[in-house]
């Protein structure tokens, strides 16, 4: 009896706890961000945080330090007020040994950018219901950035009571700005000959933009500003007029690709070949552009220290495919909804590639960080994509959707032993498509088979088409040891192709979603695959017929019996790369559906 007393009065008291758990760690009370564009072109970036914090997570792993990284030598930084607010009012500045300078970590293994610096701020005498302030300001010289343009999430990951945005123009400067995710207008004042942009928000939650698995990439959900003091066409301009787009090489750069020249076919393989020398042997350095002053080193330079930045080495593979007389330039690749021509802005870019012109073929895209098995211009759906070519003017192209299809067909033959033998067809188009890797080597295409076949039970195949866009292998195929039998009954996996859904990964999905949901790509799979079973076997799984349909997609699963014969079908189709909340139920029953593994593998039970 008292043991169970005791258990009661214990869950009545972790009870109580729970009830009186705060919802967040901690909370902002205040944040400000104000932006200065002075007229010698100098920049004053001013940064103010209150933060109550309500657990001891919240200071011990989640805010117990703020980081400020700044480049000193084109920029001051200014600590103007850094001291914690205990909850009996005692007041505790921070020490001079709470500031601590260290090197960012991206930039650890980057010699060339060593000079970067992180201000580590430590917080003293934290405790619950702490309130620390800090307040702090970055100069940044005259020419180190060519405008004032960034772009500023409205997100945090605790709640905030009130968060003020402003930009303060000199009067004769152009002003644009987008606003995402979030509705707001700045109030717009003149003072002393300058402009001043003032965003407020109040109230803002955590859960705004709220990250949730297969959220939307580069954070196209997010509240944010993007702005600019200048348009696209004069920040282009610009930009590569640095010496860097001139792609000028050395004489160890040209006897580099003259050995890449040596004992290949075509522009394709040529170009995959100087590819995989820039991506694999030249170190990347992960070194955020804004922290460059948007300064891009030359090819020679990023060749000789081994390392540059995405665009840099960009900018190396560029210069060695036109050495090698094979037409490229780098490009800037921006999501869609961030891009506008009026707002001169680098920020929102996601990435940098080279897109390449090689006489056998349209036009590639391909990563200086690394190789891929097919052209990433099928990863970049619903990019806005334009080239940094200082000799032309600002081309801007937005790529959509193409046709993403598998198709596997095909039948196998059982004998009495539960040997088999048959006959596959494959079709693959689009992003799942890997036609470098097809094209390199024809034998990796014994890889794109998944389940009950191995690749040394594919004694021949075939590729009956081979291009960007789709290509067509034929498998014969011939298992010579029978399958495991376990008291009569043998399981076999479907085969199935590793190109499709089954790269998302979506093995899991949880009952309830908050937020859009992306799939990487719009796909239609599909499966029709027939078996003959001997005398003697039988087919366990149920014979049944289930269809789905809706706006975003359908599916269509059928096992069939006809006598010996066992006839599969499954297909589906994702019509959207985007399914909204309330559809999310739906599309978790159909990806569900799809992976289940009574559909994926067949029982057979032997009489005999």
């Amino acid at each position: 009896m008292k043991i169970i007393t005791s258990i009661a009065l214990l869950f009545v008291a972790l009870t109580i706890l729970a009830q009186n758990e705060p919802a967040t760690d901690a909370i902002y009370q205040k944040i400000i961000k104000e932006y200065t564009l002075n007229e010698d072109g100098s920049i004053d970036f001013h940064y103010y945080k209150k933060m109550k914090y309500l657990t001891p997570y919240a200071f011990n792993r989640l805010y117990g330090e703020s980081f400020i990284v700044y480049n000193p030598e084109f920029q001051e930084l200014t600590i103007n007020i850094s001291k914690t607010l205990q909850e009996d009012g005692t007041v505790i500045e921070n020490p001079e040994n709470a500031f601590n300078e260290v090197l960012p970590r991206f930039s650890a293994n980057a010699p060339y950018y060593n000079h970067l610096r992180e201000m580590v701020v430590t917080h003293a005498g934290l405790e619950i219901n702490a309130i620390v302030k800090l307040d702090y300001t970055i100069h940044t010289k005259p020419g180190y950035y060519a405008s004032l343009s960034g772009m500023e999430p409205i997100k945090e990951n605790v709640p905030v009571v009130e968060e003020i945005i402003s930009f303060s123009i000199p009067e004769n400067v152009d002003f644009n700005y987008k606003v995402l995710n979030i509705r707001t207008s700045p109030k717009l004042a003149t003072l002393e000959g300058r402009k001043i942009y003032k965003f407020a928000f109040n109230g803002l939650s955590s859960k705004i933009g709220v990250h949730e698995p297969f959220a939307p990439s580069d954070g196209i959900n997010q509240p944010s500003i993007i702005y600019s003091t200048v348009k696209m066409e004069e920040l282009y301009k610009s930009f590569t007029a640095q010496e860097s787009f001139q792609y000028k090489v050395d004489e160890s750069m040209k006897k580099i690709v003259k050995v890449a020249k040596e004992d290949v076919n075509d522009d394709i393989e040529l170009a995959l070949k100087i590819q995989d020398i820039v991506a694999n042997n030249i170190n990347y350095y992960p070194i955020p552009l804004s922290y460059s002053g948007y300064k891009v080193r030359t090819a020679m330079e990023t060749f000789k220290s081994n390392g540059g930045t995405q665009l840099e080495k960009c900018i190396l593979l560029t210069a060695l495919l036109r050495e090698s007389g094979i037409n490229a330039e780098p490009v800037m690749v921006v999501p869609s909804p961030f891009f506008d021509e009026n707002i001169g802005c680098i920020a929102p870019a996601t990435e940098f590639l080279v897109q390449v012109n090689p006489r056998e073929t349209k036009q590639l895209y391909l990563s200086a960080t690394h190789t891929s098995g097919q052209n990433l211009i099928y990863q970049s759906a619903g990019k806005t994509v334009f080239a940094l070519n200082p000799s032309k003017p600002l081309r801007i192209e937005k790529n959509e959707d193409v046709e993403n299809k598998i198709k596997l067909t095909g039948e196998l033959i059982f004998d009495d032993s539960l040997k088999f033998k048959g006959q596959l067809e494959l079709f693959v188009s689009g992003r799942s498509n890997p036609y470098f890797k097809l094209k390199n080597d024809s034998t990796s295409a014994k890889k794109l088979l998944l389940g009950g076949i191995s690749t040394k039970e594919i004694k021949l195949l075939e590729i009956k088409n081979l291009s960007q866009l789709r290509s067509e292998i034929s498998y014969i195929i011939e298992k010579g040891t029978p399958m495991n039998n376990q008291k009569n009954y043998s399981f076999f996996t479907l085969p199935s192709c590793k190109q499709g859904i089954e790269t998302w990964h979506m093995n899991y999905l949880s009952d309830n979603r908050n937020s859009i949901l992306q799939v990487p790509t719009i796909i239609s799979e599909n499966y029709d695959i027939t078996i003959q079973l001997p005398e003697g076997v039988s087919l366990i799984n149920p014979v049944e017929k289930i269809e789905k349909q809706s706006g975003f997609g359908k599916l269509y699963v059928e096992i069939s019996q006809n006598e010996n014969e066992i006839r599969i079908k499954r297909s589906i189709e994702i019509l959207q790369k985007e399914i909204l909340a309330s559809d999310y139920k739906g599309f978790k029953e159909m990806i569900d559906l799809w992976n289940e593994r009574q559909y994926r593998k067949l029982v057979f039970k032997s009489t005999y």
